[in-house]
């Protein structure tokens, strides 16, 4: 049994005129090593169908979460057609819920579309493992045998470790056979936050990358010659539901990563259609959209609308 814990999801959606935007899934957003997302359905009788899916990359087969569920549209900083309730998440489970059109039409704007907020607090977790994750900030019996200072600050780990995964560092910690370094100052070249997250992903730890920080992370990874903390990287962006196709692509044009470029330039291929999708819905079918829909929420991993303004 797990303690309950308690997540607020704000999920950004499309102007909503009649079925446009039916099929749409947002950007994930992540909590409890769950991606969690949100997508419309389409309209049936006056009401619009909107879906809370969640889903992990590190979960045995057989995983579920039970969650209680606060979900209301939010127009001019307040909350409307408000629904409570619980849920139970399972493989290819998502909850459903329905609103009035009209009502959503009202709180939806042409630039920013349609806000909506889950708060949701998780009851119960199985199968879904928790994050790898390491404390730098103190030092760990037989395990560490460096202190890496920057900023003033110390990060106690494994110098052969940091050795093992960057060129840089390997000169610094072990420059001949007679010198033994415990104790290492970066120039200031270097910052805290961001050494200390390629520590983390020296170490693979779980928390090291967001879609946030992965830009930086790269630019410290080929800094130190660090061609493990690179792939690692690159994994990460390729699998990670947090980034559009679009900030993939420019972070493997940056960064020349070659295998994710080619990833990058296969899904173009398969994911044309469901670009114009969101820019004209009206020039497909039912069956054309549900197919399409699946191949969003079935392959097309972090592939999402990419034109609200910003």
């Amino acid at each position: 049994m797990t303690e309950s814990i308690t997540h607020r999801f704000v999920f950004q959606l499309p102007v909503l005129h009649d079925e446009n935007g039916r099929g749409y899934v947002s950007m994930a957003q992540e909590a409890e090593n769950v991606y969690w997302r949100c997508g419309l359905i389409g309209v049936e009788k006056g009401m619009l169908g909107i879906q809370l899916m969640c889903n992990s990359e590190d979960r045995s087969n057989f995983w579920y979460i039970d969650i209680e569920y606060e979900a209301a549209i939010l127009y001019n900083d307040k909350e409307h057609l408000n629904l409570k309730g619980k849920f139970h998440h399972a493989a290819r489970k998502n909850l459903t819920l329905r609103f009035s059109l009209e009502h959503c039409k009202k709180a939806a704007t042409k630039d920013k579309g349609m806000y909506m907020q889950f708060i949701v607090t998780i009851v119960k977790k199985i199968g879904i493992r928790e994050k790898r994750i390491h404390d730098f900030t103190v030092p760990r019996d037989n395990l560490t045998n460096l202190i890496l200072i920057v900023d003033g600050k110390n990060i106690y780990c494994n110098k052969h470790i940091l050795a093992m995964n960057s060129e840089v560092l390997m000169e610094l910690l072990f420059p001949d056979e007679d010198h033994d370094v415990n104790e290492l100052q970066l120039s200031n070249d270097f910052e805290y936050e961001p050494t200390l997250r390629i520590v983390k992903v020296f170490y693979n730890d779980g928390d090291a990358l967001t879609g946030d920080n992965v830009d930086e992370t790269l630019e410290y990874a080929t800094k130190l010659k660090s061609e493990n903390a690179r792939q690692r990287c690159e994994r990460w962006i390729s699998k990670t539901q947090l980034l559009t196709a679009k900030k993939k692509m420019k972070l493997a044009e940056k960064y020349v990563l070659v295998e994710l470029q080619n990833e990058c330039v296969a899904m173009l291929k398969t994911s044309q259609q469901v670009q114009r999708l969101f820019e004209n819905p009206h020039e497909f079918t039912d069956n054309e959209i549900v197919e399409l829909m699946d191949k969003v929420t079935l392959s097309i991993v972090g592939h999402t609308y990419d034109g609200f303004s910003k």
